[in-house]
């Protein structure tokens, strides 16, 4: 079974690689308008000759999208650039996935402590649960997940939710920097009130993509 995380890479590194050939073959000029042009003809392609495994179809389908409806706006290849950087930190020296560990965790709350936001991992969540943060960016992470949900190594075994108000960018940022993905599965409505849920995956690796910082 394909992995979200590297198929996704091996698209990328595909199709930038693929478009710096046509470049070379003198195929492609090198100006924003054929390289749209191109790119998004590529993401066809690559639907129609099923190139790489449904679990980025979806994906693709995106991109497929926003190059019909925006053409050269659609920005696919600095969007690919940035999304090739970010998975080569996140994948092994091989862009293959690698663990994620209660360390990762542990160094991520510190840098959010740091920037003065109220970190909650003492306190089960339950549904409709309030956190009052005094305005303070707020991010709560369930007492029993972190409990259970790793393995004596302290690798991430399941999935772990966290429920983040305030400057969600911020935390992304600072979740990236310890090799950490947060996967959006709602803005703001969650088990805890007026805060959104993010869930990090075993592995960092989701079926879609995760959020990257802007």
């Amino acid at each position: 079974m394909a992995l979200f995380s590297e198929e996704m890479y091996k698209l990328l590194d595909l199709a930038l690689s693929e478009l710096n050939a046509s470049h070379e073959s003198g195929r492609t000029p090198q100006n924003d308008l054929n390289e749209a042009h191109y790119l998004g003809a590529w993401v066809t392609t690559a639907m129609k000759k099923k190139r790489f495994d449904s679990i980025v179809l979806s994906s693709l389908k995106n991109w497929q999208s926003k190059a019909r409806s925006l053409g050269r706006n659609a920005g696919l290849k600095d969007q690919f650039i940035y999304l090739e950087r970010c998975y080569s930190q996140i994948l092994d020296s091989d862009k293959k996935i690698q663990a994620v560990t209660r360390d990762q965790f542990e160094a991520f709350y510190k840098t959010l402590s740091a920037a003065q936001w109220m970190v909650t991992t003492d306190t089960v969540v339950v549904d409709k649960m309030k956190c009052h943060s005094s305005g303070d960016s707020s991010l709560v992470a369930c007492k029993a997940q972190m409990d259970t949900h790793f393995n004596e190594k302290g690798d991430l075994i399941k999935p772990i939710s966290f429920y983040i108000r305030g400057d969600v960018q911020e935390a992304v940022k600072l979740a990236f920097a310890a090799n950490v993905l947060l996967h959006k599965k709602t803005d703001h409505k969650s088990r805890v009130k007026y805060h959104g849920e993010y869930v990090v995956y075993v592995h960092n690796d989701g079926e879609f993509l995760p959020e990257f910082p802007l």
